[in-house]
């Protein structure tokens, strides 16, 4: 999968070693802030099923996220691309032998604090979100911080 050019522009050298590197979902979210920090504020996310629901497989839902976001970065949007950190979080996902384990460690370590950010103006939901467990939790989450929903 190729990640877009737009977002390439956000990412270091040494960011991209980091990836390599990491042993939890909080280093993670470490060359997340530092990628963010590097971004035109406020930026929007694409929420939707990777591992689970969707299209069926994580190689489909991948994709069609990858091509989302390319999409709306195309519309003039800034949009923080987690498709980067994809490989590292499938390798750390391996390492954790529950499933809710899993979500839950990369929804609380990675992605909540970056959704308490107060830096997205708004969550943009593939079609089939509601299949994936993540996604849902995301979606509570956007309503409890107020972030604005979109349905694509």
């Amino acid at each position: 999968m190729e990640i877009s050019e737009i977002t390439k522009q956000y990412w270091t050298k040494e960011d991209w070693e980091n990836l390599e590197k990491v042993e939890s979902a909080g280093d993670l979210y470490i060359i997340a802030q530092d990628v963010i920090s590097r971004m035109p504020k406020p930026f929007v996310q694409v929420c939707g099923p990777i591992a689970t629901g969707g299209l069926g497989s994580l190689d489909a839902n991948l994709n069609l996220f990858n091509e989302t976001i390319k999409e709306l970065q195309n519309e003039g949007l800034s949009v923080f691309d987690q498709m980067p950190f994809e490989d590292s979080m499938q390798r750390l996902k391996k390492k954790i032998t529950s499933k809710s384990e899993v979500v839950t460690t990369i929804l609380t370590d990675f992605y909540y604090p970056i959704f308490e950010s107060g830096l997205i103006s708004a969550f943009y939901f593939i079609p089939g979100w509601e299949t994936s467990f993540g996604a849902k939790c995301e979606h509570e989450k956007a309503k409890e911080l107020g972030i604005k929903i979109v349905y694509l």
